[in-house]
């Protein structure tokens, strides 16, 4: 369970601070693995004890008959049927295909990529008209869903009982009653020593105290404070991710092999015992005025400004978050979403362990540690003195133990075996609940994106598996691709070196099969590589677990007149901010500043609807949403006083193609706030 991220992420995109980061971090801290670790979802009361082994076996709660692969938990007390259960085993990051082009999109992206590499005037022009020429004569792929399942994702979306999401670890889809996972919520929320409630929104006292720090210390930082303060605030918000089976490390590939290089060469004693130790709930629980400390004591002893302390105190003491419409302030612990969270942590570790191990009463013979778990090899007859030793050095900080199970013990995502001979040996380990379930073959991604799965496994597998026990690994990673529906030859073999290219500034393309793989052999002429991304997953179009909140985002919008006219607008800002502005420049006839006011003035009975604005895209970027913004324009019949960014004559075609039609209402339409506005404007 965790956080939507707002003011931490602002200050740690600092650049100066980026130096920090890297100073005080020793390892690559995965955020969006380490965001998801938060144990407290399970009840108390079923909390496990600290000697309960990790590789005991453990039944999944529920599973549905037909689901063999166990990739589907109903644990709901509505019945889903077999199209709906085929839909979600297929996994709620399965792209469907897209029903129609996404023009707008397309032309930002290259636009937006053009304008940053240095590319002729004739060349860019000739990639122009190609891509246009091309959109003209293209047509959206075929769906590749069947239709009993493309309704059952539409009925889905019209059952407000049930929740649906990811488990927290093994990439299983979950259903719960709503009811149910409110309840859970609440009762996390409800620890009054981690959470407290408050009645006024926090945003807008902790954006004014960001953009003050920042002033403050911008000059002794050498910091941008155009582009560091924060322009677009939401408050955090917060959801759950079900545990459908004990916490488990996440896949970490770049220690893992760090860690399967340190231990492949060791010898177990016969009285020496493998071991693992894990912190309950770090972040939770991690005592944030000894974290500053030891963050200020670094910074001096490498003669760093200590203001970074400061902004670092700012980040860990401002965690809020919404749900259901109400603020809690987080009064204890670090927030699992921040950015710093992680690296914190793991100076706090550091120091914990320098002190644990200069006052243990034995000191292990391997001692391995990623953030909150650590793999040891101890005498046997000293690991329960080991453990009750780390208990006493911090009330706050509290480990389990975890024993290895038949001379096997899992860290990170390695399986370690103690042979026979007491040499060590290693595999890759999983769960006996994981689901094997991978990208889906069928899913609308680029190919490349579907070839990486196999890629990274097969590299995974040589990367951390002995020869013992390499075939037999290898022989596992070819049956789950042929079950994802990936191919398995050409994957096995993907892993050649390319060769260079000249560097440009990439483009960012929604990948449409056919169609915007073909713009990318195009901008490779110019020497531009292109990535794509999916236009929407199955888990987007189920409703949100996360609180809404409408009108929070920067982008472009809409703002319809009942005459058939619209104002386009683009804003760096929340579009809720820039609507509330449009509506004083009419009340306080602001002639000259506002082609909204002036509409009004001119057509005294019209009536703007200023409670139903549109959202056209949400865009953060700036070149983006200024193009984006012309291309609303041109589609849409508007009394805007400017057409915005200059369009190049190449895309006329296609935007002429998508244009929208004058819609007149049938009769009139009246919302409060147009009417107080006009009511002034006659007076």
């Amino acid at each position: 369970m965790y956080v939507v991220p707002s003011i931490e992420k602002w200050i740690s995109n600092i650049k100066r601070f980026m130096n920090l980061w890297q100073f005080l971090s020793k390892k690559n801290n995965n955020k969006d693995k380490q965001i998801e670790k938060y144990q407290k979802l399970t009840i108390k009361s079923n909390a496990k004890h600290p000697c309960q082994r990790r590789n005991e076996t453990q039944q999944p709660l529920a599973t549905d008959a037909n689901n063999k692969q166990r990739t589907v938990y109903n644990l709901s007390k509505e019945t889903l049927d077999e199209p709906t259960i085929k839909l979600l085993s297929k996994g709620l990051n399965f792209a469907i295909t897209p029903q129609k082009i996404p023009y707008e999109e397309i032309i930002c992206s290259v636009e937006d990529c053009l304008f940053k590499n240095n590319i002729g005037k004739e060349d860019l022009e000739a990639i122009r008209q190609d891509i246009s020429s091309l959109l003209r004569r293209s047509s959206a792929p075929k769906l590749n869903l069947p239709k009993n399942e493309f309704k059952a994702l539409y009925n889905l979306r019209n059952r407000p009982k049930l929740t649906i999401l990811r488990a927290d670890k093994g990439n299983a889809t979950v259903i719960m009653d709503t009811s149910e996972y409110n309840f859970k919520i609440q009762q996390l929320l409800s620890d009054v020593s981690t959470y407290k409630k408050v009645k006024i929104d926090p945003t807008t006292n902790t954006l004014k105290t960001t953009t003050d720090l920042i002033k403050k210390y911008s000059e002794k930082l050498d910091l941008d404070v155009n582009s560091t303060i924060p322009s677009c605030a939401k408050p955090p918000r917060l959801y759950g991710l079900p545990k459908i089976y004990k916490p488990n490390a996440p896949l970490r590939p770049i220690d893992s092999y760090q860690f399967v290089s340190e231990i492949k060469d060791l010898h177990l004693a016969d009285n020496e015992s493998m071991v693992s130790f894990d912190v309950q709930s770090l972040f939770t629980c991690l005592p944030i005025e000894d974290c500053i400390s030891i963050v200020t004591r670094k910074l001096e002893d490498n003669n760093m400004p200590t203001e970074y302390a400061v902004l670092l105190k700012h980040c860990l003491t401002s965690g809020y978050l919404l749900w259901k419409e109400e603020f809690y302030m987080q009064v204890d612990g670090v927030a699992m979403c921040s950015p710093v969270s992680p690296v914190v942590a793991d100076t706090f570790m550091e120091d914990f362990e320098e002190k644990a191990l200069l006052t243990a009463p034995v000191n292990p013979r391997f001692y391995k540690r990623y953030v909150d778990d650590t793999f040891t090899i101890l005498p046997s007859d000293k690991v329960t003195a080991f453990l009750n030793h780390l208990n006493s050095i911090n009330p706050k900080i509290q480990f389990t133990m975890e024993l290895e199970a038949n001379n096997t013990l899992a860290f990170l995502d390695v399986l370690v075996i103690q042979n026979p001979d007491n040499t060590i040996g290693h595999t890759v380990y999983r769960k006996n609940t994981h689901t094997n379930r991978y990208l889906n073959g069928e899913s609308h991604h680029h190919p490349s994106q579907l070839a990486t799965v196999g890629k990274s496994l097969f590299q995974r597998a040589r990367g951390i598996c002995d020869r013992k026990h390499l075939a037999a690994e290898l022989q596992h990673v070819e049956q789950v691709l042929q079950d994802n529906k990936l191919r398995v030859p050409h994957l096995r073999h993907s892993d050649r070196v390319k060769p260079a290219t000249v560097e440009r500034v990439p483009a960012v393309l929604p990948y449409v099969r056919g169609v915007t793989d073909k713009v990318g052999y195009i901008l490779k002429r110019a020497s531009i590589k292109t990535y794509f991304k999916p236009l929407k997953k199955i888990g987007q179009f189920l409703p949100s677990v996360k609180c809404h909140i409408p009108l929070q985002d920067a982008g472009v919008y809409k703002l319809d007149c009942e005459c058939g006219l619209s104002y386009i607008g683009q804003t760096k800002r929340s579009i809720k901010t820039r609507v509330k502005e449009h509506i004083a420049d009419v009340k306080h006839r602001r002639i000259g500043k506002s082609a909204v006011y002036e509409h009004v003035q001119d057509r005294p009975r019209h009536y703007i609807r200023f409670d139903r604005p549109q959202i056209l895209a949400k865009e953060h970027r700036f070149l983006p949403r200024m193009i984006r913004e012309a291309i609303e324009i041109k589609k849409h019949p508007n009394f805007n006083r400017e057409d915005g960014w200059v369009l190049p004559s190449a895309w006329d075609p296609i935007i002429n193609k998508i244009k929208s039609k004058p819609k007149y209402t049938t009769a009139r339409l009246q919302d409060t706030v147009s009417s107080f506005c006009i009511n002034r404007t006659k007076n």
